[in-house]
Formats: structure tokens, sequence, C-alpha cells
């Protein structure tokens, strides 16, 4: 862990600058991310005041894109998200795991989930069985566009 006097150093009138990340502090957020770690966690880890955690996580390059300290949170997340994912449809195809296939149906891939608009009810008609139109007209309001 590394200690508070190696990432900050104290700026004229006693505040604490911004830190340096080096490499290894971007590989252990990588690390902790992966793991599921929240972010007051790795925070701690790498002996940052919360503000300056707010300061690195905003800093943005010179074209907006992520801070080196957002980037290696969001490696480390899809990292573990990854790993999940893996081992879910590892237990589907080799297990025969039903309830892993249902996972990740319902929550990697969106199977089932509709398009969203829950404004209108949803409804589903089933037929069993070749209605005449008589009957199926009974079924359902059709409007005859020949007539």
């Amino acid at each position: 862990m590394p200690s508070n006097n190696q990432l900050t150093k104290k700026e004229p009138g006693g505040a604490l600058a911004l830190p340096d990340l080096e490499p290894r502090h971007l590989e252990l957020v990588r690390m902790l991310a992966a793991e599921g770690n929240r972010e007051h966690t790795i925070r701690r880890a790498l002996s940052l005041t919360p503000s300056q955690w707010k300061r690195l996580k905003e800093a943005d390059g010179e074209d907006g894109d992520l801070s080196p300290l957002q980037l290696a949170l969001e490696e480390g997340r899809a990292d573990g998200a990854g790993e999940i994912v893996a081992f879910m449809k590892d237990k589907m195809k080799n297990e025969g795991d039903f309830k892993a296939a249902e996972w990740l149906a319902s929550n990697i891939f969106q199977i089932n989930k509709g398009d969203g608009n829950t404004d209108q009810p949803r409804v589903q008609i089933f037929i069993n069985a070749a209605l005449s139109p008589e009957e199926y007209s009974r079924v359902i309001n059709i409007n005859d566009r020949d007539a």
C-alpha cells in the first residue's frame, strides 16, 4: 500500500497537491475494481483524501478523454464483469445449468426485455388452432381495408 507521502506533496500554503499516480498505482486500481471493490475502498488503499480522489477522477485529458484514474476504474470493472460472464457461460455450457442461461439471457443479453416502452400494456395472444375468419374476427377486431 503506498504511503500518503509517496503520492502527495504539500503545496505552498499547506494544501495537498494533486498526486501523480504511477502505473503501479493504476494497476492496483484496475485489480481492485475488477474484484468489485467500491471506490472509497480503492481511494483508501491509495491513501488519497476524498477531494484528491474527486479531482483525479475529473481530470480530463486534452481531448476530453477519461482521466487515467477513471480509465483504470472502467477497465477494472469491465474485466470483473467479463469474468462473471465467462463463469456463467461455462456453467451453462459444461454443466447444463439452466439458471445460468436464464441469468445471461436476462442480465447480459437483455432477451425478452421488450423495447423499454412501459407506458403501454403488453398483450400476448396465443391461438392454439387455426380459426376461420369469422371466429378470428370475434377474437380480434379486424378492419377490412378491401371493403
